[in-house]
């Protein structure tokens, strides 16, 4: 994720530049603030938003097509005050650590 940027950039493993997944903004499919992101075992990409941005999820398909987002800005459950780590279980349960929240 590129915090400054506002984007994804994807590389091949030598470190060629292959392309950038979605476009800065505050609706749903652009990115502010992405933090960190996982994949999951089908190539989808989960995308934390925060540090002052969007306080969400975003799901993007492995060709970069926005799929889905869930979260916002708030204390309540599934609401977040900084998101910025990410990871995944085995059984596909989504973790996500957020810094502003008890």
């Amino acid at each position: 994720a590129n915090y400054y940027g506002y984007c994804i950039s994807i590389f091949t493993l030598d470190g060629n530049y292959v392309k950038k997944v979605a476009t800065t903004g505050t609706g749903r499919g652009p990115l502010s603030r992405p933090i960190s992101l996982t994949i999951d075992m089908y190539g989808f990409i989960l995308v934390t938003e925060g540090y002052n941005g969007n306080n969400r999820v975003s799901i993007f398909h492995k060709d970069g097509t926005f799929i889905h987002c869930f979260g916002s800005y708030g204390s309540a459950n599934g609401q977040f005050s900084g998101p910025s780590g990410i990871a995944l279980s085995p059984n596909g349960t989504v973790y996500v650590s957020d810094r502003g929240n008890k």
